[in-house]
């Protein structure tokens, strides 16, 4: 198996004190149901049970937050605010395994290789259903670029801190450290931390093997002219540059890393 593709998606892929929590924070709900998950004794203390997000849409702790006092922004407040939102339902959709969906908020008819994108939404569902859960925690924003206008489409690119977990369920068949390597090359090794312990859900005892990360990390965002609706793609997607011609023009990614180098890395 292709691990980077498994990831390249879903991952795509972001809380201090003075922080903005925006409408698009779900509450988490069903509390009969959460009641009913915890870990057990001796876990690390930075353990928290796992709900099974398919079964349970409404548990997802997804937070997608903006530093309100520190943030870098040159994007109107309204446009912003749609950003998040549609930030948060991209990310939403892919934690619940909402393939379809997701994908609205991918920029995929720009690309001509639409064999790729189903072979895509087709590995994404394997593995989810194997065990193997690519799951955003958390969004923080600290940086939003201004809107560059190219003939059919706006891109962005926004700054974050990203929180992200790889969540290895009980069912998965394979050795979780086969994607250590992987994710210190894309996000560095004093980014990540592995934990295993035991979570118990309805009085049922399960193995929960996970990766957590906590990066900065980027993300661009797009949008056609004449509406806004927004996709995204990671900032590995410069990693793959036949792609990312066709997601937008080389001219406009190297205006968008400017403006952040100049406006926010360099602050």
């Amino acid at each position: 198996m292709s691990w980077n593709r498994v990831i390249a998606l879903a991952a795509p892929l972001f809380v201090g004190a003075a922080v903005l929590f925006w409408s698009c924070e779900q509450p988490a709900g069903s509390g009969d149901v959460n009641a009913k998950l915890m870990v057990v004794d001796g876990a690390p203390e930075q353990a928290v049970a796992v709900p099974d997000l398919e079964a349970n849409p409404e548990l997802d702790p997804l937070k997608v937050t903006v530093d309100n006092v520190g943030l870098a922004s040159f994007m109107g407040e309204d446009s912003m605010e749609v950003v998040l939102e549609d930030l948060y339902t991209y990310f939403h959709l892919s934690n619940v395994g909402e393939w379809d969906a997701m994908f609205e908020h991918f920029p995929g008819h720009r690309t001509a290789d639409t064999a790729m994108l189903t072979v895509q939404k087709e590995m994404m569902d394997k593995w989810f259903h194997k065990g193997l859960r690519n799951r955003a925690g958390g969004c923080h924003i600290r940086y939003v670029s201004p809107w560059v206008e190219e003939e059919d489409q706006r891109v962005a690119l926004l700054g974050l801190d990203l929180n992200y977990y790889l969540d290895f369920f009980e069912n998965f068949e394979g050795n979780p450290e086969g994607m250590r390597l992987t994710l210190q090359d894309q996000y560095g090794k004093e980014a990540i931390e592995y934990y295993e312990f035991d979570q118990i859900e309805n009085g049922d005892t399960a193995l929960m093997r996970q990766f957590e990360i906590n990066a900065t990390s980027s993300m661009y965002v797009l949008s056609s002219l004449d509406s806004l609706h927004c996709m995204f793609l990671p900032p590995q997607i410069s990693k793959s540059p036949q792609l990312a011609a066709e997601m937008m023009d080389n001219e406009t990614m190297l205006e968008l890393l400017r403006h952040k180098r100049e406006h926010f890395d360099k602050k």
